[in-house]
C-alpha cells in the first residue's frame, strides 16, 4: 500500500528536489528553494495543532496535504502562509507525474505554482519555423474521450498533446552470405520524447492545424539519433534464421542459414516530423493515455489506495 509520504516524495522528486524527512514534514530542497509538505491522511487535532504551531517558523513554503475534508474553522485557524492541497489536488499531481513519465515531457503542475515566484522567468525561446506542421488528424473528440474515461478512470481532466515523431522510410536488400534473396521496405516512426520505435503501415495524411485546443510538445531527440535507432531496428527485425533447400545432384539438402539485411546497400530516408495527437486523462481512479487519431488506449494506470 502506498503511503501519503511516499506520494509526496515522488511529487517533489519529479521536479528534481532532494527529499528528506524533517520531523513530520516531507522536505524538498533545490537551488535555494525549500518546500515542506505536511502529510495529513486522517483527522488528528494534535497533528493540526502541531502544524499551526511550527509552520510560522519554517523557512520556505509549507503545504498541508490533506486526504480528508477540513472544516472551515480548521482552515481559518491555519497560518496564512500555509498552502492547502486537498485530496483532489494530491490526485492531480499523482496523475501528472505518471503521465509525465509515460510521455517523457514535463507539464505544468500545482507544485510549480508553489515556487514560481522564486525562480527567474525565462523568455520563450521556441524556434520559429516557416514550415507548416504535419499533424495526424484527430478522430477522437473531447466528448468521445470524456465518455470513455468516465467509465474507466473517472476522468475529470482531459488534455490534448501533440507528440512529435520522426518518420522514416526504408528499403533494404536481404542477403544470405554474398547472395541476395529479396528485399524489404517499410515505414518506421520514432517517438521523439520516449525513443520508442514502431512500424507504421504507411505515411499518414496530415493537417496543418486542429480546432481542438492542444499543447505541442518539442522533441528531445535529434533526428540523427532517431535515424540510428531506425537502422538498429531494421537490422534486428529483418535478421532471422530459415531453412533453405539445396539440390546437389541426386541429393536434396536442407541447410539452416541466416538472412540479414544489408543497410550499406539499402536506403533509410527521413520524412520529417509528424505530430500524433494524444489524449492525457487524469481521473479519480487513475490516469490513461489515448491515441486520439486511432482511438487506441495506449496506457491505463489505476491508483492504489492512499493512506
Amino acid at each position: 500500500m502506498t503511503t501519503l509520504k511516499t506520494v509526496l516524495k515522488d511529487i517533489l522528486e519529479s521536479r528534481g528536489f532532494l527529499v528528506d524527512q524533517a520531523g513530520p514534514f516531507v522536505r524538498g530542497r533545490r537551488e535555494g528553494i525549500e518546500l515542506h509538505f505536511y502529510p495529513y491522511s486522517r483527522h488528528s487535532p494534535a497533528a493540526m495543532e502541531e502544524l499551526t504551531r511550527t509552520a510560522p517558523n519554517i523557512k520556505g513554503k509549507v503545504v498541508l496535504a490533506a486526504l480528508v475534508p477540513l472544516a472551515e474553522s480548521t482552515l481559518a485557524s491555519l497560518p496564512s502562509e500555509v498552502v492547502v492541497w486537498d485530496r483532489e489536488a494530491v490526485e492531480h499531481e499523482v496523475g501528472r507525474t505518471r503521465i509525465e513519465k509515460l510521455m517523457g515531457e514535463e507539464d505544468h503542475g500545482l507544485i510549480d505554482d508553489l515556487y514560481a515566484d522564486d525562480v527567474p522567468m525565462m523568455e520563450d525561446d521556441a524556434p520559429v519555423s516557416g514550415e507548416e506542421e504535419r499533424i495526424v488528424p484527430l478522430h477522437m473528440s473531447l466528448q468521445d474521450v470524456v465518455e470513455l474515461s468516465s467509465k474507466t478512470v473517472g476522468g475529470f481532466s482531459h488534455r490534448l498533446e501533440l507528440v512529435p515523431h520522426y518518420l522514416f522510410s526504408y528499403e533494404v536488400p536481404l542477403y544470405v552470405g554474398e547472395g541476395k534473396i529479396g528485399s524489404r521496405e517499410g515505414t518506421v516512426a520514432v517517438n521523439a520524447l520516449t525513443k520508442d520505435v514502431k512500424a507504421w503501415d504507411n505515411v499518414p495524411e496530415t493537417v496543418t492545424s486542429l480546432d481542438q485546443g492542444h499543447k505541442r510538445l518539442e522533441p528531445i531527440l535529434e533526428e540523427e539519433d532517431a535515424s540510428g535507432l531506425v537502422r538498429s531496428t531494421v537490422e534486428r527485425e529483418h535478421t532471422c534464421e530459415r531453412d533453405m533447400v539445396r539440390e546437389n545432384g541426386q541429393v536434396t539438402m536442407t541447410e539452416r542459414v541466416t538472412v540479414r539485411p544489408r543497410l550499406d546497400l539499402g536506403c533509410v530516408k527521413p520524412l520529417g516530423i509528424y505530430y500524433v495527437p494524444i489524449w492525457c486523462v487524469e481521473g479519480t481512479k487513475g490516469v490513461m493515455v489515448i491515441n486520439a487519431s486511432s482511438g487506441k488506449v495506449l496506457s491505463e494506470d489505476y491508483f492504489r489506495d492512499l493512506c
